[in-house]
């Protein structure tokens, strides 16, 4: 590649809707010095030669494509589910929509995984991306979080409500936003459980869920449980992107 040309960056997501992320995670990328090309399942030609891949957030991962954990009986309270309610419209807005699956959309992204990771591109995950990256590669993950959050409530919020904290020490997610603990965003109803052999845990929320996955034997995987395009006003958030195209650009100068 020309030291003038800019990276292109493979930004997946589904044929419908989805017009949201796709804005503002090719905007993130342009601000970052990169190329976004937006790719659904309809429009796959079955190319994999990017310099980068975006895999998005959307739809739950089908049955087929994941491994499922199990999750412990708990009894939320009528209270509680009005309390998250008032606290987080999106949460009350939820319980209105069924979840739905896009398995066309998940075979094209996982021939993307398994080409990034297989020729040591640089790839970043996504939320449901995120969760997906750790299917493919042997992983599993938990279907709903309730559970796991036992009476605290969900918070569910394009803008940054929680707070991710660091579980090990020289992670490359602390390399790229710093030492402090990140201020995120949750849209996500599903959470990784078991990290694939080849990916390590290095960061969570406070209530415990995986937020942060990372390679054990490369710094050019990332996946992260929120939507950093959507905070694309914090500098911590652009620097992710940031990352992902100079990885990019670095490669192809090899």
């Amino acid at each position: 590649m020309n030291t003038n040309e800019k990276p292109q960056i493979v930004v997946t997501g589904p044929d419908s809707s989805g017009t949201t992320a796709w804005l503002f995670t090719s905007l993130s990328i342009r601000l970052a010095g990169g190329v976004p090309v937006r790719v659904t399942p309809s429009k796959f030609d079955h190319s994999l030669e990017y310099d980068g891949y975006v895999i998005g957030g959307g739809s739950d991962i089908h049955p087929e494509n994941r491994t499922q954990s199990p999750l412990p009986k708990v009894n939320r309270s009528i209270w509680l589910k009005i309390k998250e309610s008032l606290m987080y419209p999106m949460e009350f807005l939820s319980r209105f929509t069924k979840g739905n699956f896009d398995k066309a959309r998940d075979d094209m992204e996982i021939a993307f995984i398994d080409y990034a990771i297989e020729n040591d591109k640089p790839i970043l995950g996504i939320c449901r991306g995120h969760q997906l990256l750790n299917a493919a590669l042997g992983g599993s993950m938990y279907t709903s979080t309730l559970p796991l959050l036992k009476d605290k409530p969900r918070i569910r919020s394009p803008f940054p409500r929680k707070d991710v904290i660091y579980v090990k020490d020289d992670s490359l997610i602390a390399e790229i936003a710093g030492d402090d603990p990140i201020h995120v965003n949750a849209i996500h109803s599903q959470a990784v459980a078991e990290p694939a052999d080849e990916l390590e845990i290095t960061a969570k929320e406070k209530a415990g869920l995986n937020q942060v996955l990372e390679s054990a034997n490369s710094d050019k995987v990332l996946g992260v449980q929120w939507h950093p395009e959507y905070l694309v006003y914090m500098k911590t958030h652009r620097n992710i992107f940031r990352w992902l195209v100079e990885e990019a650009r670095n490669e192809n100068l090899k």
